[in-house]
Parts: C-alpha cells; structure tokens; sequence
C-alpha cells in the first residue's frame, strides 16, 4: 500500500524529489507507528493471557526448606513465590524492593558522585557507538589515489580506542565502579548475615546448614545482576533505540524496522525459550543445594559416619546426587546452545535483508559505496548488545534464583523481637518468678503447662525430670529464643518482654550440654564472653574449672586451635572451657543444662566444687540428670508432662517419697543412699 501511493505520487509531474523525500518519510513514520502498535497490543494481550492462567506460581515449601523439618521444636515451611522465567516480571521484582535501600551509597557522598560520573561516562559511550560507523564511511568515502586522509584516520582510530568495554571509556567506568561494587556486596551481605543471627532458633531448627550457607553466599549474584541491568542490559535498550531512530533519519525506515524486527524477534524467542529454561534452571539450583547440604551434613558427622561404617553409603548417596544435579544441568545446558543457534539465525536474517537492500539502493544510485560500510558496520554493532541480552537474559535467571535465596532469609522474620517500649537492663539483683507459664511448640503439642515458680537472688534452683518435659524450654523462655503463649516471666518483677533481649542476654551465663566452639584458639573461645577481660582473668576462670594446666600442656598452650565445632578437644574438655567461659562473664544468673554430663567421675567432683563456688550469691538454674550434683540447691522442682508435680529441697522430696524418691533410687547404689539420708537424718 505504502509503495503503491509513492508510486502515484512519484509520477505527478508537480511533485519534486524534495516534497517526495518528504512523503516517503511520513509514511516510513506510519510504518512505524502501526509495528509499535502491533508489538504493544501483542503484549497486551499476553499479559491478559498471563493473567487469566489457573492457579499462581507458588511451591508449598520455602526456597530453603528442609524437608525433615516437620520435627520436634521446628517451623513448618513457610510458601514462597515461584519465580518463573516469561512470567509477570515486573510483580517478581517488586518483591526485591525489600534490598533497595542497600543499593544506593545513601551514606556515602563520595560514592554518589561516582556513581553519577559512571553514568555520565555511559551515555558519552553511547555517542561513541554512534560516531565510529559514520567516522569509518567519512574515512572509506575519504580514501583516494594520491590522498592521504591522515585526520580521518586519527579520528576512526580515536574513536575506536573509546569505544566498547574494553575501550578507554568503559576501562575508566570499569574502575571507578569497583569500590561502588565491594561497597553494594558489603551492605548485602553484611545485612543477610546480620539478619540471619538475629533470627529465632525456631528457624535455624527447621533449616539445614548447607542451604542456609549456600544462600548466605549469594549476596554475589545480585550484585552480578545489578552491575549488568545497569551497564549491559540498559545501554543496550539505549542502542537499539538510537539505532532505530538514526537509520530512520540517516537512511530509511526500512532500515529502522528491520532494527525493530530483530530486536523484538530475539527478544521473544529469548524469553519464550525461558519459559522452559527457568523451570529447568530452577530445577537444577534446587538439586545443587541437596549437593551441597549434603556434603555439608556428610563432613560434619565424620565420625558418625565412620562410626556405622557407613562410607559407602555416603558416597553412593552423594553420587547419586551428582547425577541428578548433572541430569538437570544438561537440560540447561543443551537448551542454551539451542536458544544461541536460534538468537543468531534472527540476526543473519537481519543482516542478509540489509545488505540486499543496501547494494540495491547503491546499485540503483540512491547510496553511495561509503553509506553502504557505515550501515553494516553499525548494524554489526547492534549484535553484540542483542547477544548479550541473550546471555544477560540467562543470567538474570540464574542469578535471580541464587539472589531469591539470600531475599527469602530477608523475608523470614523472627519470631521474638524486641518490644517498642522494651529497655536495656541496667543493674539488677536477679530475682527470677515464673507466673503460670504455657508453651507450645509449632506442632501443636503443650510443653510446659501453668507453671509457676519463684528464685529469689542469689538462691539456686534445679529442676529435673524425664526428656520432653520441657527442662530446657524453661531456659529458652528465659533467653528469649521463643516467647510464651500465656503467663510471662520476670526478673525483679520486670516482664522478660519489657527488657531488650541483647541487653538480658548479657547479663545471663550459660553453660549447655553440648558445647559448640569455634574453629579459632582456645583464647579466642574463652574470650568471647567477654572481649576485654585480661590474661589473669582468663586463667582464673581456667583453674577454677579445672582446665588451665591441661591448656598449658599443650603443644602451644592457650593459642591452641581447636578444630571445627572444637572437635580436636575432648567432650569433657569442651565442656570445661564453656564453663570457663561462663565463669569468665561473671554474670548475674547463672543457667546450667546439664553442665557436668560430659564428664567423668573424677572430672565431675572437680568442677562441682568449682561451680559451686562461682554460684555462690548468684541466681543460678540448673537442668540436671545426675541427681547427686543438685543435693545442696535450695529448691528442686520436678518436671512431669510439662507440670511441676513437686517441689521443694533435696530432704524435703525424699521425705514425700513421690517421682523424685524413685528417680533418686534409680540412680544411687546403696552406699550413697545411706550415706545421703544419714545427712538428711
């Protein structure tokens, strides 16, 4: 239709070249009004499409689920969105708004100015990219025998030397934006970190280790995808669209709607073929994170495994995640090379139609040889911004589901937080009451059920009773890992919740059943309680449980490394440096759960003295199984189905000849009964 009303126009005799240039233009503008009008009622209707699709895009379990999390104290999985490539973009990357406040240097004036100076840089590339065709056809139309075009050259070799990534420019951008970069990693990963410590034990229960160090990894990958969206993927929508609009003026809208043809056809065939590519991408990060967790979960049960004999077990298990990891990654793989084959046909087609139509128009005298290197060198440049959104495309996929991790431990909140009206503790005698205390764990079972007791300052108490009825829960409640569902508990008649957890922590000693040291010096672990403390303070915390010569014996004493989870000491040694420790924080209250289990009998009568001694005029719990070490406390209390069914001193229980008589029984021969009732008597 367009040629035919040329034609007509052409052959009117009043009609010049000038007015008919004039018209020619018009219609090429129409042309590409009604292309941008077909492009946009095609996404729109794709989008009613999407839109109307049965059911959304969710998976019953998190990102980093762990699939025994059903157990005892754990979470139930929490639904996260499934991100799907090809689907509703711009409703995924709004739920990454929650990480933007640490993308911008908000602190930092400095780095401001280096990002806006970055961008500056960017947009003259652009001009660059414009400049170099039209300087090579200046140069190619410049050449003649007997003429040395000298400027010309100067001017193409100068331009080329600004020109791309690697070009004067983009090195320079390139720099400048390194510390931009490390800063925008550190914020990310300093923030996942920081957040992750700060959640409730009910999530590091439910998770396993491998997953959540496997997305706490991955502040990386947004930092990829933030680098390329703003310095790859936006000078290339940037150079499209200039190429589109300069072909039109330069030469003709032919040449703008080829430009527009291809971009949009590898645009689709990109993002359709990720329809497919993402679910197997998907598919396969997931079977990398089972690798992983187990390789995790495998080389921290070292002797266990070796213990049950079970080597060729683990290896067979983890091979066999090996394959199915590798079974995805070449379904991901082979699509890749199919969607590269595919991408590059689009554009050959691009080039084939350009160069017909250029030497055509040459051989018919409407361009010069020269208009003919400046079109095709400029649309060849076009390849490598369209090949990199191919690329950029897959890699906004990989890294979004790497980066989905690290924002789904953004997402989880803990589920005990600091009150708005809650204060830092200052000094307190550390009077302790439990006022009709109810909880219940996520599965629904009651663990502790109205309980109430009271610990005067500086009194101790100890409670016992058979495993599940909720001894350490009473210890957890009061460190704030969970809150209750009904009754509270205080200290000097302050609600626990009324009191910033840090600053109650701080004042609370713990010395657990099973201790966890880092893989650092034994001076490191001692101190960690208290950074300050000095080197005497240190070793009399040392002699008095027992420990400080045993250190000296050592190849190299205090600076001693201990191994991962310390396991290069013994348990009982372990558990003598958590006391050291606890003894070191000199605190208030004192919790002991099961302190001494991990000791021998020798070690045991040592170190009883010596936490006797640290108690004193502390407020101090303890959570025993060895009945024999809780004789002196002021007060038992006997746990039973989460109720306390009694209560009272060591002779007072014996005397009611209830649970605790029987429990007692159990445990001592006949030389120590005599030998305790003869006290009590």
């Amino acid at each position: 239709m367009f040629e035919t009303s040329i034609n007509i126009v052409d052959n009117l005799p009043a009609v010049g070249q000038m007015r008919l240039g004039l018209i020619t233009r018009v219609l090429g503008c129409l042309r590409m009004f009604i292309l941008a009008l077909m492009v946009a009622t095609f996404v729109y209707q794709e989008r009613r499409r999407i839109s109307k699709a049965s059911g959304t895009d969710e998976e019953s379990a998190s990102l980093l689920r762990n699939d025994a999390s059903s157990s005892y104290g754990a979470t139930k999985s929490l639904r996260a969105q499934e991100s799907r490539g090809g689907g509703r973009w711009l409703d995924y990357f709004d739920g990454f708004r929650r990480l933007f406040p640490y993308i911008w240097p908000s602190n930092s004036r400095h780095q401001q100015l280096i990002t806006v100076f970055c961008f500056v840089l960017l947009m003259l590339q652009r001009v660059v990219n414009v400049m170099v065709p039209l300087q090579l056809g200046i140069l190619f139309n410049s050449l003649k025998v007997g003429s040395m075009p000298y400027r010309q050259i100067v001017l193409y070799c100068l331009y080329r030397g600004l020109q791309g990534q690697q070009g004067v420019i983009g090195s320079l951008r390139a720099m400048l934006w390194i510390p931009i970069s490390q800063s925008l990693y550190r914020r990310l990963t300093y923030a996942t970190y920081s957040h992750v410590l700060l959640l409730s034990l009910d999530f590091h229960l439910s998770k396993r280790i491998g997953e959540v160090m496997s997305a706490l990894g991955k502040g990386g990958a947004l930092n990829t995808f933030l680098d390329g969206f703003a310095f790859q993927l936006f000078p290339m929508v940037f150079d499209l669209a200039i190429a589109a609009i300069w072909l039109f003026i330069r030469f003709d809208a032919f040449y703008s709607i080829v430009v527009i043809t291809v971009m949009w056809s590898y645009v689709f065939v990109t993002i359709y073929m990720a329809k497919y590519r993402g679910k197997a991408r998907r598919e396969m990060a997931t079977r990398e994170r089972n690798m992983d967790a187990a390789k995790t979960d495998t080389i921290m049960a070292y002797e266990t495994v070796h213990y049950n004999g079970a080597f060729a077990l683990e290896t067979s298990r983890f091979r066999q995640l090996v394959k199915a990891f590798q079974a995805s990654e070449f379904a991901v793989l082979f699509s890749l090379n199919g969607l590269n084959a595919a991408q590059n046909g689009i554009f050959i087609l691009g080039v084939i139609l350009v160069c017909l139509l250029s030497a055509y128009q040459i051989s018919i005298g409407v361009h010069r040889a020269s208009e003919f290197v400046t079109l095709i060198t400029y649309f060849a440049q076009l390849q490598a911004p369209l090949a990199f959104f191919g690329s950029f495309y897959n890699q906004v996929q990989n890294n979004l589901v790497d980066a989905e991790r690290m924002l789904q431990l953004f997402n989880s909140k803990p589920d005990v937080e600091d009150d708005p009206d809650a204060k830092p503790i200052g000094s307190f005698n550390g009077h302790l009451k439990v006022d009709k205390l109810t909880f219940s764990y996520s599965n629904g079972r009651r663990v502790l059920d109205d309980i109430s007791f009271d610990v005067p300052s500086g009194t101790s108490t100890a409670i016992i009773g058979e495993s599940g009825s909720g001894k350490s829960t009473i210890l957890k409640l009061l460190f704030r890992f969970y809150n209750p569902d009904e009754g509270q508990i205080c200290v000097d008649d302050v609600d626990v919740r009324k009191i910033t957890i840090d600053s109650l922590r701080q004042k609370i000693g713990f010395v657990p059943q099973d201790t966890v040291l880092f893989n650092e010096s034994i001076q490191y672990n001692l101190l960690y309680a208290r950074p300050d403390a000095s080197e005497a303070e240190v070793f009399d915390a040392c002699r008095a449980a027992s420990i400080h010569e045993k250190i000296l014996g050592f190849p190299e004493g205090y600076a001693t490394i201990v191994g991962e989870r310390g396991l290069k000491l013994s348990g009982g040694e372990k558990q003598r440096v958590a006391i050291s420790r606890a003894i070191l924080k000199s605190p208030q209250i004192m919790l002991l759960d099961e302190a001494t289990a991990s000791l021998d009998t020798h070690t045991e009568k040592l170190i009883q003295g010596a936490l006797e001694n640290v108690t004193r005029g502390r407020t101090t719990i303890t959570i025993a199984h060895r009945l024999s070490s809780i004789t002196h406390s002021d007060q038992i209390l006997v746990l039973h189905m989460g109720r306390i069914v009694e209560r009272g001193t060591h002779a007072d229980l014996l005397a009611l000849k209830g649970r605790y008589l029987d429990m007692w029984e159990n445990q001592t021969d006949t030389e120590d009964k005599v030998k305790f009732l003869g006290q009590d008597l």
